[in-house]
């Protein structure tokens, strides 16, 4: 997939004091209108939106954000599709590059939406920075999540002549990657504000008990020890990985059928751990991706361990 620099709209310069001059970003070629679009979303003050990287921590977070605000309602979790349930928002333009419905299921959404997407917080909806509904924002050590969105994309038939390392050799090579420390700063940054809820997905994994004691709390909704033993279950990898419906099917068999590409089957739930990473690349590799890491965020005055609150 090829990228290119956009320059967007306007810059939140209400959230962030920082030279937005200086701002890249990056999105994949011709789909500049679809950003304008965006750029004019109408956002509900009632909105709770789900921000994040791709392949760190998403759907997990999400299932679990739904249940928060639909009242654990884990027969409604298993009728249908988490993507249908909570769409996320670059989707439908994705599949069928059609700018007038593009926005289509999150518009048709009843409130409170909750609305999930990877893009970086100056091409997200102008109104978000106004009107600051709550946002969820998850972040992942780049080392996994990239490991995970190699083989993801072989699922739906991409990355299938490279190797991981070449794979992620044309990643942190690229401007668009380096971009992604942008992304994650910025929410980092904004981590005390009351509209944003900024965890991990290493602290997840820690004790996620107290994530969702935490999102109940953000979310103004009550829980009680009940419901919790059955989101325990419910999150668990194990019934993650075997849950249909959390597994992006929905999604993943639209692409195929507009790709056609030949592809490999590898659950969307994949492995699900801290540091998988070094089950699958070697130690001199492993080096190589830290050695960029901590050059990127040298330039951002702060470290891995912090992005990850593993310093908390």
């Amino acid at each position: 997939m090829e990228f290119e620099q956009v320059v967007p709209k306007s810059f939140p310069r209400n959230l962030l004091d920082k030279d937005w001059k200086q701002r890249k970003c990056y999105y994949p070629k011709g789909r500049k209108e679809f950003l304008d679009l965006v750029h004019n979303m109408l956002v509900k003050d009632d909105d709770v939106w789900l921000v994040t990287l791709p392949k760190s921590g998403t759907t997990w977070m999400q299932e679990l954000l739904w249940l928060v605000v639909n009242n654990f309602d884990f027969d409604a979790a298993k009728s249908e599709h988490l993507e249908v349930r909570t769409p996320f928002m670059e989707f439908e333009y994705i599949v069928k590059e059609d700018l007038k419905t593009a926005l289509r299921p999150v518009e048709m959404l009843s409130s409170p939406r909750l609305i999930k997407s990877h893009l970086p917080l100056p091409l997200l909806p102008a109104q978000l920075w106004s009107k600051q509904p709550k946002l969820i924002y998850v972040y992942r050590d780049p080392k996994d999540a990239l490991v995970s969105q190699y083989y993801f994309g072989r699922s739906m038939g991409f990355n299938m002549d490279k190797s991981l390392e070449q794979f992620l050799t044309e990643k942190i090579e690229s401007d668009e990657a380096e971009a992604d420390f942008d992304h994650v700063t910025e929410f980092y940054a904004l981590r005390s504000k009351p509209w944003l809820y900024y965890t991990s997905f290493e602290r997840m994994k820690m004790n996620l008990r107290k994530i969702i004691e935490d999102i109940c709390q953000f979310l103004d909704r009550s829980i009680t020890e009940e419901q919790m033993n059955q989101m325990l279950k419910h999150l668990s990898f194990e019934q993650m990985k075997a849950n249909p419906k959390t597994n992006h099917i929905w999604e993943v068999e639209q692409i195929r059928s507009k790709n056609k590409l030949p592809y490999e089957d590898h659950s969307f739930v994949r492995k699900g751990k801290v540091g998988g990473f070094k089950e699958e690349l070697s130690p001199e590799f492993i080096s190589k991706i830290d050695s960029w890491i901590n050059k990127n965020l040298m330039k951002q005055n702060v470290t891995l361990n912090h992005l990850l609150l593993l310093n908390d």
